[in-house]
């Protein structure tokens, strides 16, 4: 049976897990957010590439995550707009923190669109989107020199993302 609990610890990815990773379980675009997907709620963006697009789009996703890099090196901004509400948090590469499962479960609950600047790395943050995301939203994360995988959020997705996190190492427990 799967923990399906915050964590009360910081995680860290085993080495043999990210090769798991690496296989997108969503539909795979480059351009633009199919029309299809539009009117899904809540929209949450992980990934400075793929919030770009949205704003490009003239879509707000109402969560977006961002760290200011794309393949490691800076990320610059066409559009970025304001976020009525901003929070910041510091994620370590190849970690969660537990800081960011508040962050993830304060936006998902607010009204208005909101932007979490990541200091460190945001890849492994698109799991904690999608086990905090209600049913039906969706979750859009980038792959490099593919595009934009766009996961709709489902039972199935949220046990296959609770598989990935409970086998994550704990670290700083209790912090």
């Amino acid at each position: 049976m799967l923990d399906k609990k915050i964590p009360d610890s910081d995680l860290r990815l085993k080495k043999e897990q990210r090769i798991r990773l690496k296989d997108t379980l969503g539909e795979v675009v480059q351009g633009e957010l199919p029309l299809k997907y539009l009117d899904k709620k809540p929209i949450i963006a992980v990934g400075d590439v793929v919030t770009d697009t949205l704003l490009e789009q003239g879509l707000k996703p109402d969560v977006a995550v961002i760290d200011g890099k794309t393949r490691r090196g800076p990320f610059e901004y066409d559009n970025l707009v304001e976020f009525p509400t901003e929070l910041d948090i510091k994620n370590p590469p190849e970690i969660i923190v537990r800081k960011a499962w508040c962050a993830f479960q304060s936006a998902i609950e607010k009204d208005e669109p909101v932007l979490i600047r990541v200091e460190g790395e945001e890849d492994l943050l698109s799991l904690v989107a999608i086990v905090l995301c209600p049913l039906d939203g969706i979750v859009i994360y980038g792959v490099p020199s593919e595009g934009m995988v766009i996961n709709e959020v489902s039972k199935d997705l949220k046990e296959k993302s609770w598989e990935v996190i409970n086998n994550m190492i704990e670290v700083n427990k209790g912090v």
